[in-house]
């Protein structure tokens, strides 16, 4: 018999059908992450993932844009009617500064049933961490700037495997080196159980974990031993991620077609048989062989990204033209997948004039067009295409190794 589970929930970057020219999509349908930050490390995550897309890609690598202009360049594009997320490594890197200067961000839409509804998450502000900055002295100091800019989730990355006992096993053994570990995670839900102590339910911090899964962790045992561990835990939502090996560093942990198929059929074993103290989510880059499994909405899996869905990273600047109307500027680069950061689909510009200063994005319409009709020809055959077009642009680690930062092999480094 099953039992009685909250809805699963889903990433949502729009549904318009491919066969709609991107011409006819409104900005209202498009979803672009603006990537504010991309420097990893002690001021910000805290931490040198070996899988970070940040870590791996020069097209992000250390990368940003002025701290001033974000703020800026976030309201002009906003102001065109685009859905924009700010999106940097931390919610708490330099002591919440971001957090400051974007009051209650959310870094995508969280949907659930048929009808798209909103999640509790999508309710307030949500902070995503590795976890390491609020190990700090500073902690309670950062979680009352979340409190007074609007948040009311912390989303923690989760690098853990669970024994048999529902204990974490040691951080040594785990695969993928530089990550915060399980044991120190716990440490953190512990802290932000104590902050909640004597807070009203509805202004407590709610705790959303996302756990990435390869063949280090994959399997209905290991799933239901998570589950387990985080109803013990109290959290309020448990994200399952698929591991995609950004850097090519760890090919054994990519799970196979066949090993995603069944992960969606476990996934919804462990939703309609174990009895969950938290949402359970399914991140969209599991992609779409064996996903009617799920009963989502037909478009879930099929990401958007290209159409709906685009990444604006900071680029050289580089003057376009200059006159009596004033000077355009390119200031960032407009990429189709938003973690691999290709292919490169328009611009991000900032046009000064003796009045004001506007941005806004020109998209390669030709581009984007030819990027769809490569997808609806099959080209690319599952709906989260981002392995396929990496082993077709051979996108191995585009950081030279004299400039890679060096990776943690614990998370006490």
């Amino acid at each position: 018999m099953s039992v009685q589970n909250a809805p699963i929930s889903y990433d949502f970057h729009g549904d318009v059908p491919f066969s709609t020219p991107f011409k006819d999509i409104e900005p209202d349908d498009i979803h672009i992450y603006l990537d504010l930050d991309t420097k990893v490390g002690k001021n910000t995550c805290g931490q040198k993932c070996a899988h970070c897309w940040f870590v791996n890609y020069e097209k992000v690598y250390d990368k940003s844009f002025a701290m001033e202009e974000g703020p800026r360049i976030l309201a002009g594009l906003r102001s065109h009617g685009y859905h924009v997320y700010p999106r940097y490594v931390d919610s708490f890197a330099y002591d919440g500064e971001f957090m400051n200067l974007y009051g209650p961000a959310n870094n995508r839409e969280f949907r659930q049933e048929l009808d798209h509804t909103p999640t509790a998450t999508m309710e307030k502000g949500d902070a995503w961490t590795s976890g390491r900055p609020l190990l700090a002295d500073n902690w309670r100091e950062l979680l009352d700037r979340a409190v007074e800019n609007g948040y009311g989730t912390i989303s923690i990355t989760y690098h853990g495997v669970i024994d048999e006992n529902l204990r974490v096993t040691d951080h040594k053994t785990y695969p993928i080196k530089g990550v915060f570990s399980g044991a120190d995670t716990e440490e953190v839900l512990r802290r932000i159980a104590e902050y909640n102590e004597g807070v009203a339910p509805e202004d407590a911090f709610r705790v959303n974990i996302g756990v990435t899964i390869g063949r280090h962790n994959h399997g209905r045992t290991s799933l239901e031993r998570y589950a387990h561990y985080f109803n013990k835990l109290g959290v309020a939502t448990v994200r399952f991620n698929n591991f995609t090996d950004h850097g090519n560093r760890h090919p054994e942990l990519r799970l196979s077609r066949e090993e995603v198929e069944q992960a969606y059929r476990d996934f919804k074993w462990l939703h309609e048989t174990i009895p969950l103290g938290f949402q359970l989510g399914v991140s969209e880059d599991f992609g779409t062989f064996g996903i009617k499994a799920m009963g989502f909405p037909g478009h879930v899996g099929w990401c958007r990204a290209g159409r709906q869905l685009f990444a604006a990273i900071p680029a050289q600047e580089e003057v376009l033209s200059e006159g009596p109307e004033g000077r355009r500027e390119k200031i960032g680069d407009i990429v189709g997948c938003v973690n691999t950061f290709e292919p490169h689909l328009g611009i991000l510009t900032r046009t000064v004039t003796s009045d004001a200063t506007t941005y806004d994005v020109e998209f390669d319409h030709e581009g984007i067009e030819a990027f769809t009709a490569k997808r609806l020809a099959g080209t690319y055959k599952d709906g989260c295409f981002a392995t396929e077009l990496s082993e077709e642009l051979g996108l191995i680690s585009r950081v030279p190794e004299r400039r890679r930062l060096p990776l943690l092999t614990d998370s006490a480094s």
